[in-house]
């Protein structure tokens, strides 16, 4: 085993070996199952790998499914199962036995050798490539073959086939070779069947007189001329070097050509009685789609995963990177996952798993940048709005120093989120990634309003992200006796950081005011400490806010939920409640914690900014969409102007950042503005379901159904009846005098990529 994909190593190197024979890494097959197999054999052709041997094959669906690398050989011993060589485009694939149905299906370039049978529907819209048989095959070969672009699809079968050979064939060369010279089922037996509905591409039968009676619908016979003797030579005499048989003999053979009658047979069933003109085209636009529209950090799932489709990993990560910092730490553990909340495969089967997708590319560098610009900006404040504000603006080439109270930098990332929910490892790893950007962390440090001034002097513009850490305790009797959770949080991290236990005081009955995310912090770190969980009761004055899926965790453990309860006085013995009647209760406690809400300790602005706090403290800026302020040097996001997810913090430092950019580069800023998707052009109903177990995540990108972003699928183009959509590259024309105005492209399209608008528009 090479080290070139150690993460495919440690749990395969049992079943695997280098061939003594031209370095093939040889790979025994049984008992893998056909996503896992799938998934290592892209990986390993990532890595480096060129030659690979899967042996003991049987029955493993999709091998070599999607496979782009043109210098690639796969191998493969035993019977593998349908559709071998989906959409492939560029490897060459030799299977050393038979073969099953839907061979080379939607293939779109390279070459698959079979030594052996094949099944039924091979070939099927094969748009480029070549496809070698070298015994019989059966039925409905070829069908719907097309010639795509400059790629031409190839099919040679060296034996025999079944009715319905090349059935509406719209491009393409399909070879009979018949090399037995049979003169029964040679091209099946079922009457108006061979080529029926043929309307492009050309079909080459040797030694066989064809009876008329078997032509289907649409489909000549003609001579075949020296000219198209060539042309068919050439491919013939790999047929024979593939599988080491006598050219000449066969060549020498007569050869018969089918080619399409006329126009496209079946007209009136592809082209509906409606005019010409029916006021309505296509229109090929891409809009945001829902998973990124509900994300307020802004990640574009969708185009990510669009990316990761067409094998462009690099330039998927980097999508992610763009929109933050805290790709792995956020994304892969604390997010609350709006993306999946709106994804609509979650229509189909379950929805696509972000979170897992996020981890998965733990470990990609950063690039750092080049410093462009001469401006040094200051951020006081290391949370997630100001980690991801110093991460955009030193991506844009300015040098940025980043200024905190605390001995680490990530905020209640660092200081209050629970260990169990964001391991500090894992935060670390991020938090490095971002120093690695140049950005550089000025610790322990707490700025007043005199050092505010004296930055002023130094740095071009400040950001301030001091968040919200001052706890708000409500006004009932006896509020001596409650404490704050995040005093509480950030005192049990602080201990988890150097390594300590926890020796505060604190009891075994603990009473937890407020039912949010940071209650469920606050309850995994009691839980840690030793805690019964039975002993833990949460009140709170409406349904809980937290995550469902860990609320429902902590209450498996033993955790008590209880809501509608309304405090109304606080004891050294424990609370008393209110229910929604009137009703009081008292609910015995050692320790009561508050995790309701927390204000910002603004005193170090400016007076002028000062005046601008609402009556709880956070600071309201003078217009909408803006992060400046009053001072033309300062601007404020985070917690300051408002409590907010991370992912809402990370959104907001992400645009502070773009409008500091174009304040100090004379530009005019714009918001960000979406087009989300309408969910009336989705049709999640077509797609196929899958069961979770046995899904790989390496299945994700396949599995989205890609709302409101192409990739390039081409289903509109072989819909059209007309065949009036074409593409080049990423641009797509439609030709208005072969479009009918149907829609049958739009409503093909699973993301809702095609709308159909005014012709005149």
């Amino acid at each position: 085993m090479t080290g070139n994909c150690p993460c495919w190593e440690s749990s395969t190197r049992e079943n695997s070996r280098k061939a003594a024979v031209n370095g093939a890494l040889v790979i025994d097959a049984r008992g893998i199952p056909y996503r896992e197999l799938n998934s290592k054999i892209r990986e390993l052709a990532q890595a480096g790998e060129r030659h690979l041997i899967l042996e003991g094959v049987r029955g493993q669906r999709y091998l070599g499914s999607g496979l782009n690398f043109p210098d690639l050989l796969l191998q493969i011993k035993g019977v593998p199962g349908e559709d071998l060589g989906f959409n492939l485009s560029g490897s060459t694939i030799e299977v050393f036995g038979p073969a099953q149905n839907a061979v080379a299906n939607t293939m779109d370039s390279g070459r698959i050798i079979i030594h052996g049978l094949g099944g039924d529907a091979l070939a099927y819209g094969m748009r480029g490539g070549e496809l070698y048989m070298r015994d019989d095959v059966g039925y409905r070969v070829g069908i719907h073959m097309k010639q795509y672009g400059d790629k031409i699809p190839v099919v040679v079968i060296g034996g025999t086939a079944g009715d319905y050979l090349g059935e509406y064939m719209a491009g393409g060369i399909l070879i009979l070779l018949n090399r037995t010279d049979a003169q029964e089922m040679v091209a099946g037996t079922s009457p108006r069947t061979l080529a029926t509905g043929i309307h492009g591409g050309e079909i080459y039968i040797y030694a066989y007189h064809v009876p008329e009676k078997l032509l289907g619908i649409g489909a000549k016979l003609v001579e075949a001329g020296a000219a198209e003797r060539e042309k068919v030579e050439q491919y013939v005499r790999k047929f024979c070097s593939y599988f080491q048989l006598p050219a000449a003999p066969l060549l020498e053979r007569p050869l018969i050509r089918i080619v399409p009658a006329g126009s496209r047979p079946f007209a009136a069933f592809y082209h509906p009685a409606y005019p010409v003109a029916t006021g309505l085209k296509p229109q090929h636009v891409q809009r945001t789609s829902p998973c990124e529209a509900a994300c307020p950090a802004g990640v574009p799932t969708g185009r990510f995963l669009r990316a990761l489709r067409l094998g462009k990993m690099e330039e998927a990560v980097a999508l992610i990177d763009e929109a933050t910092p805290l790709r792995y730490s956020c994304c892969g553990f604390i997010c609350p996952h709006l993306c999946v909340q709106h994804c609509t495969r979650a229509k189909v089967d379950f929805a696509v798993r972000t979170a897992e997708l996020a981890r998965h590319f733990k470990d990609l560098p950063v690039t750092p940048p080049a410093w462009q610009h001469k401006e040094k900006i200051a951020i006081i404040g290391a949370g997630p709005a100001g980690l991801s504000a110093a991460y955009q603006l030193a991506r844009c080439g300015y040098r940025v120093t980043v200024f905190d109270e605390a001995d680490r930098p990530g905020g209640k990332l660092y200081q209050a989120i629970s260990r169990r929910r964001l391991p500090l490892d894992d935060l670390e790893h991020d938090l490095s990634r971002i120093a690695a950007m140049g950005v550089e962390f000025v610790n322990n440090t707490r700025v007043t309003a005199e050092a505010l001034e004296k930055m002023l002097e130094e740095y071009h513009h400040i950001i301030v992200a001091v968040g919200a850490h001052e706890a708000i305790i409500p006004p009932v009797q006896g509020r001596e006796y409650l404490q704050a959770g995040l005093d509480f949080l950030k005192e049990y991290n602080q201990c988890q950081a150097k390594g300590e236990k926890m020796v505060k005081p604190i009891g075994e009955r603990i009473v937890i005011i407020g039912g949010g995310d940071a209650a469920v912090d606050g309850i995994e770190a009691l839980l840690e400490i030793g805690v019964p969980a039975d002993q833990i009761t949460v009140i709170d004055i409406k349904k809980p806010s937290a995550d469902p899926e860990a609320r429902r965790h902590l209450e498996q453990q033993g955790v008590i939920f209880r809501y509608p309860l309304f405090l109304k006085e606080a004891t050294s013995q424990g609370v008393y409640v209110d229910n929604i009647l009137g009703q009081r209760e008292f609910i015995p406690a050692d320790t009561v914690l508050v995790f309701i809400n927390e204000q910002p300790a603004l005193e170090l602005l400016p007076s002028l900014l000062q005046e601008q706090t609402d009556e709880r403290g956070f600071y309201r800026h003078t217009q909408e969409g803006t992060f400046r302020t009053l001072h033309p040097r300062i601007s404020i996001v985070g917690d300051t102007q408002g409590l907010g997810l991370v992912t809402t913090n990370i959104g907001r430092g992400r645009q502070c950042a773009r409008e500091v950019d174009a304040l100090l580069q004379g530009r005019e800023y714009a918001p960000t503005v979406i087009e989300p998707q309408d969910p009336a052009y989705l049709f999640p109903g077509r797609a196929t379901p899958l069961e979770a177990e046995g899904t790989g995540i390496e299945d994700e990108q396949d599995r989205c159904l890609h709302c409101g972003i192409c990739v390039q699928c081409d289903a509109c183009i072989e819909a059209c009846p007309r065949q009036a959509l074409t593409r080049h590259g990423e641009e797509f024309s439609v030709d208005l005098s072969r479009c009918g105005g149907c829609g049958t492209c739009a409503s093909t399209c699973l993301g809702g990529v095609i709308r159909m608008v005014a012709r005149d528009s």
